[in-house]
């Protein structure tokens, strides 16, 4: 008699995906060893014991679709029928119930020895689809519903496969028994009983412990049901080491005509620490290529460790990105934005977007991100688990590290605190740190190495002038630059300025660069950036952007932007006449830049104003040093109230559970939450049939959020945003100049 086949999916029987997971299971582990391990000595755990409880999570995480609904799904979308998806019960509520057995039984037979009295590993298996909080609101539809009845022929299988590769790796599997549970009833006795979770917490007083090891049971369940879900291996680090960069940075100096000698001293000196590094080095000095030896070197010494290289906004994300995948390969970087979960948040279902969602957890080789994304962590948002369990084990680079504001610092410095003392390796990059903040990583990291390039501090890229007039007033001078055929960068401190010096010089066919148009557009644009005999920008320009102008009309900023938005004039140091022309900042750039720092951007054009003309890298430190003098950022409201706001949101959260409040907890202290949305205007384009799922990012643009409440349609899992676009000059409003001048 032929016995019944039970499906994990439409093409996929349950026997596949459990045998796939554990494949995966077992190199993701292999992977993870020395993190295992370092972590199991941090907390009082074996290897074996870790092993077990992991496998547990994985040959079980479905065995809850041996049921009737499930099953009655799976053959409704294999004959094309339309199915009734309110009659569906989510299955990893019934796989709840088993893991629950499992592990108690699991914990009674080894003796506890995973810290805690929690079963970690029935809550991972809970939460691996849905998130979960202690109300349980992922599962209203199971609240209401009668307990779903049970394939019984189905769970025996998956029962007998479970332990067998249990046997298989020479483990005894836990008797579970089968019965008809009451699976939402069984989670909200659980879990629903708030005070009494709590008070097992409590009791534990080791919630730091918990956390930690829960991510890691959900992350590689995660990297288990995904990989073995999409039917191929990712490799998990970068196979590129120290000798290669080499040749891939040669070959790329050959292809654009630069001169190549071999490591300055600062790379060499950089690629020979190992652990944590701050480095302070000119722009165009090579602290890219810097930071990739010292990570290379790092992860060889680590053994499987993922590379993960952070910035402070989109735009300079992607261009980084671009950059990795000329070293690394295409597949083996992923891109990361801090708010791309926006309009994806059922990807996890579609195999189409698993690239998307492979980016997001960091789980990619090597992953460029803006630095919120490791931040909202420390939140429980968004594939937090993941995150947290990638980071735990990898080499983290954050550049412009001087750039943040005092919340996100006070964040930052959380971070790092956080993560290495998990085993995180720190590199922190600066073109210029002033001596607090030099003084407080160094706090923070107390074994930092610090390396500077001081072989340039003698020498002078650019001349220096500051102008009385608005840069409003600069346009003629403006013209006469281009047309003495100089290659021409204007800087401005938001949109709407950038905007309207483009439209104002367009008889001179400008290049208008900022953070608000669709990644499409921005991409096209920094392909057209070498070329632009005239780029109109915003500070998107500051960063990690490898680009070399004559001349820059800039407003007033920050001394530490003004230096790094210098360094894309006389880039390569070779011009003898290359100028800087400082102009006053306007309002709206004081309402952008912190209001901490009182009268900052009046200070730093004075100092400027009263120092010469011809400025060498030490004296621009030193005039850093001059405008942030005095400075106490630890004392800053911000600072001091970001630094408690991830204690106080763990203890909310009993460190385990998922943030539901999305957008409640910012990593930017900005009075405007941007989201990503599609402007309306392509929304024929991207609903056509044959537009791929995964293409949609390329036409997003950040709105405010409450602007995209008032003027948003929802489309399937898409979100489209009435605007005004144009592929020339950006996203605009219609309703509000003043919004539009605060988005930088």
């Amino acid at each position: 008699m032929t016995s019944t086949i039970f499906w994990a999916k439409p093409d996929q029987t349950y026997e596949e995906h459990i045998n796939a997971a554990y494949h995966a299971w077992k190199s993701t582990v292999y992977a993870k060893k020395n993190l295992i391990n370092r972590l199991g000595k941090h907390y009082g755990f074996s290897e074996e014991r870790f092993l077990k409880s992991s496998l547990l999570t994985v040959v079980l995480h479905d065995i809850g679709k041996n049921i009737e609904p499930f099953q009655n799904m799976m053959k409704a979308i294999q004959q094309g029928r339309s199915f009734d998806y309110r009659e569906n019960y989510r299955h990893e509520l019934e796989s709840f119930c088993f893991v629950m057995r499992g592990a108690i039984a699991l914990s009674a037979r080894e003796g506890g020895l995973l810290p805690g009295k929690l079963p970690l590993e029935a809550l991972a298996v809970l939460g691996h689809h849905k998130r979960i909080d202690p109300s349980l609101d992922s599962f209203h539809r199971e609240e209401v519903s009668d307990k779903p009845q049970i394939c019984k022929e189905g769970m025996m299988s998956a029962l007998a496969l479970a332990e067998q590769i249990f046997r298989s790796e020479g483990y005894y599997f836990p008797k579970i028994p089968v019965h008809e549970y009451n699976p939402y009833k069984e989670a909200s006795k659980f879990i629903g009983n708030y005070s009494e979770f709590s008070r097992l917490l409590e009791d534990e007083q080791n919630t730091d412990a918990n956390r930690t090891i829960y991510s890691l049971l959900k992350a590689i369940l995660h990297y288990s049901d995904w990989l073995g879900s999409a039917g191929r291996d990712i490799p998990y680090s970068v196979e590129l080491n120290g000798e290669d960069l080499f040749r891939e940075i040669e070959q790329r100096c050959i292809n654009k005509e630069i001169a190549f000698s071999g490591l300055r001293p600062f790379q060499q000196e950089c690629a020979d620490v190992r652990g944590h590094i701050i480095a302070i080095a000119p722009t165009g000095s090579g602290k890219t290529e810097a930071a990739l030896f010292w990570a290379l070197y790092n992860i060889s010494e680590m053994k499987d460790a993922k590379l993960i290289y952070l910035l402070p906004t989109m735009v300079t994300a992607n261009s980084i990105f671009l950059r990795l995948e000329d070293y690394f390969g295409k597949g083996n970087v992923g891109l990361s934005h801090s708010t791309a979960t926006f309009m994806r948040e059922n990807e996890e279902e579609d195999r189409e977007g698993r690239t998307v969602l492979f980016d997001k957890s960091f789980i990619k080789p090597a992953t460029v991100a803006t630095v919120d994304q490791l931040l909202a962590a420390g939140f429980n948002t968004g594939k937090w688990t993941l995150i947290e369990a990638n980071a735990a084990n990898g080499v983290v680079i954050i550049d412009e590290i001087h750039s943040y504001d005092p919340w996100t610092l006070g964040l930052i410095i959380e971070s790092l605190k956080h993560f290495s003392k998990l085993g995180t390796r720190f590199m922190l990059m600066s073109a210029t740190l002033p001596q607090y903040l030099l003084d407080l990583f160094s706090k923070t990291l107390p074994d930092v190495k610090i390396i500077r390039d001081e072989t340039l501090l003698t020498s002078c890229r650019n001349r220096y002038r500051t102008c009385e007039k608005s840069i409003d007033d600069a346009i003629p001078d403006i013209e006469r630059s281009v047309n003495a055929g100089k290659k021409t960068l204007v800087v401005v401190n938001n949109v709407l300025k950038c905007q309207e010096l483009y439209q104002a010089l367009s008889h001179l066919k400008p290049l208008c660069y900022h953070s608000k148009f669709t990644f499409d557009d921005r991409r096209r644009k920094e392909a057209k950036i070498d070329e632009a005999q005239l780029l109109i920008a915003t500070q998107v320009v500051e960063v990690s952007l490898d680009i070399d102008f004559d001349v820059m009309f800039t407003e007033c900023a920050p001394p530490d932007a003004l230096v790094q938005r210098a360094g894309r004039v006389n880039r390569r140091r070779t011009k003898t006449d290359s100028w800087i022309y400082i102009f006053p900042a306007s309002k709206t750039s004081e309402r952008i830049y912190d209001p901490d720092v009182s009268g900052l951007l009046a200070r730093s054009f004075e100092i400027f104003r009263n120092s010469y003309s011809e400025l060498t890298e030490s004296d621009l430190i030193s005039i850093v040093e001059q405008v942030y003098s005095g400075t106490e950022i630890e004392k800053s409201k911000n600072f001091i109230n970001s630094s408690k706001r991830y204690s106080e949101v763990q203890n909310t959260l009993m460190a385990i559970f998922d943030n539901p409040n999305k957008f409640e907890d910012k990593t930017r202290k900005e009075e405007y939450l941007q989201v990503p949305v599609i402007p309306t205007k392509f929304k024929r384009l991207v609903t056509e049939a044959h537009f791929p799922p995964s293409h949609r990012r390329l036409y997003e643009v950040k709105m405010p959020y409450w602007y995209v409440r008032k003027h948003k349609e929802v489309v399937d899992d898409m979100t489209f945003c009435e605007m005004n676009y144009d592929s020339d000059i950006g996203a605009t409003f219609a309703v509000d100049v003043e919004v539009s001048s605060m988005i930088i």
